[in-house]
């Protein structure tokens, strides 16, 4: 940090100086002043590896303290960039604000039919609720509760109803591709009616005996519609494990392919790779689950949105919506951010089908609103911030530094809404992300962060969160660096080394 200091006492008793050397100070006067202007009104550059990086990559980073707004660094802090997961942070925001802190979804059984004894006469409706982490023990509870009340068959159909977001269109690539072949869980589909991420879960157990094939066990077990193709071999104790696996979909069937090797006595090994139709798969979730707890279906399983309602069954609750923003935030989960953005435009009473940029406007609403508050002098400049997925996902997506730090300081000043806000962004040493984890002991403990990455079309690296002063105050900070066409690809040690060992700077000072 820059400190002015007194003359001391020599100096000041000093005499008049010969008429070049005030010539000279006069100049150094001017040159000092044009220096000046040019100069962010901050104590001193802290910002200079992620300084460096921007002459050869595109970077928007600004630091502040909260408690008065002081900039305590900046560069390019109104560029909009791709910002990836850090997306998040408006998507979470939102959602504390118009469903606030406590509220939970509400997934339902219901039907139009009449119980007699054990039997419902009639269609079973499950009733998606829009729940982010709707997941199988879940739905063991709910149908626990058709149990409860004595039904044991139902004489008629297992309708899944997706109508509260209606059939919504994939339109990023990953998703998209997603549809056919699918690598990966993070471009799962979405649905008011998903269940487990929509995802595709299976476990992998090594065999007997070293040459045998691996053991495949879908959840829940016997799950239709899946054909697995399995080529996971048992190796040698102690070995390397390896194991690839990826779904396709063909002919109206999905195959979950598994190729590797894992050592005799480990495992088991969780697979979870995104499906192609969610309230499809929830449907087949339901019927193989309805069997395995007893209560038979005499008809088909099919989606139907806006089917007919009719009395509630049984119904199940979603952990609290604070509950659910820490594990969206510390496994950047696509899936449930989406699902809420959605969420947001449902409860709006948006015209259905839903899409990602129509339900992203209360996104983008929230990011001027927080301009304004926070830097009014600010709002209104450009073309304001794009959001067009809650998650990041869109490449579309963009955001300047300012964006997010406003953001961050209108949550700040938010006291019904900021300790769950807060409370959700990941601390470095308890992160499970490793991006995180390589650190001074302050870099791990008094910074909360949210992390995001793209590497197609470029490298994007992106970093926001608070940071504790050494005072017990609060910092905001926010770090988006983006490849360029002529430089698409950035290293680790360019984009992440850079911006930790600036931050590292700062939290030795504040």
């Amino acid at each position: 940090m820059f400190i002015a200091r007194t003359p001391g006492r020599s100096q000041r008793r000093a005499g008049r100086a010969p008429a070049s050397l005030a010539l000279l100070a006069v100049s150094a006067l001017v040159l000092a002043s044009s220096l000046l202007a040019s100069t962010p009104a901050f104590a001193a550059p802290y910002l200079n590896s992620l300084r460096e990086l921007s002459q050869r990559a595109d970077v928007t980073a600004l630091v502040i303290r909260l408690d008065d707004m002081s900039v305590i660094d900046q560069i390019n802090p109104d560029q909009r960039l791709t910002p990836a997961s850090v997306s998040k942070l408006y998507a979470a925001s939102a959602a504390l604000e118009q469903f606030g802190p406590a509220h939970r979804f509400v997934s339902r059984f219901t039907s139009q039919g009449s119980v007699s004894g054990q039997t419902l006469n009639g269609d079973l409706v499950f009733l998606g609720g829009g729940d982010p982490s709707l997941d199988n023990p879940r739905l063991w509870s709910l149908i626990n509760g058709l149990r409860e009340r004595g039904i044991t068959r139902v004489n008629g159909n297992l309708i899944v109803d997706d109508g509260l977001f209606g059939s919504v269109p994939c339109l990023t690539k990953d998703r998209c591709d997603a549809q056919s072949v699918a690598s990966h869980a993070y471009s799962a589909p979405l649905s008011s009616a998903g269940v487990n991420f929509a995802t595709i879960q299976a476990n992998v157990y090594p065999g007997a005996r070293s040459g045998d094939p691996a053991r495949v066990a879908l959840h829940p077990m016997g799950l239709s519609g899946y054909t697995i193709d399995n080529d996971v071999a048992t190796g040698l104790p102690h070995t390397r494990p390896s194991l690839s696996a990826w779904r396709t979909y063909d002919g109206g069937r999905s195959t979950l392919h598994l190729r590797g090797s894992l050592p005799l006595g480990t495992g088991p090994y969780e697979v979870h790779r995104a499906v192609t139709g969610p309230a499809t798969d929830t449907a087949r979730v339901l019927l193989t689950m309805l069997g395995d707890m007893g209560i038979s279906v005499s008809g088909s399983a099919r989606v139907q949105a806006n089917a007919s309602v009719g009395e509630t069954l049984a119904s199940v609750e979603s952990d609290t919506l604070a509950e659910q923003l820490i594990p969206l935030m510390a496994y950047s989960n696509n899936y449930m951010a989406d699902t809420l953005t959605l969420g947001l435009a449902a409860d709006s009473g948006y015209n259905r089908p839903l899409t990602l940029p129509l339900a992203s406007q209360a996104l983008e609403a929230l990011a001027d609103r927080a301009l304004r508050e926070n830097f009014p002098s600010k709002a209104g400049a450009g073309s304001g911030a794009v959001l067009e997925s809650g998650s990041g996902l869109a490449v579309s997506n963009k955001l300047s530094a300012r964006d997010l730090v406003a953001l961050l300081s209108y949550m700040y000043r938010q006291p019904s809404l900021f300790p769950a806000f807060y409370g959700s962004i990941p601390v470095p040493l308890s992160a499970p992300s490793r991006t995180l984890k390589q650190g001074n002991f302050d870099w791990l403990t008094r910074i909360n962060a949210k992390t995001g990455t793209l590497s197609e079309p470029v490298t994007v690296r992106a970093l926001a969160g608070y940071f504790r002063l050494q005072s017990g105050g609060y910092g905001a900070f926010a770090f988006v660096i983006n490849g360029t066409r002529s430089r698409p690809s950035l290293s680790y040690r360019q984009t992440v080394t850079a911006y930790q060992t600036d931050m590292e700077s700062i939290l030795a000072d504040y």
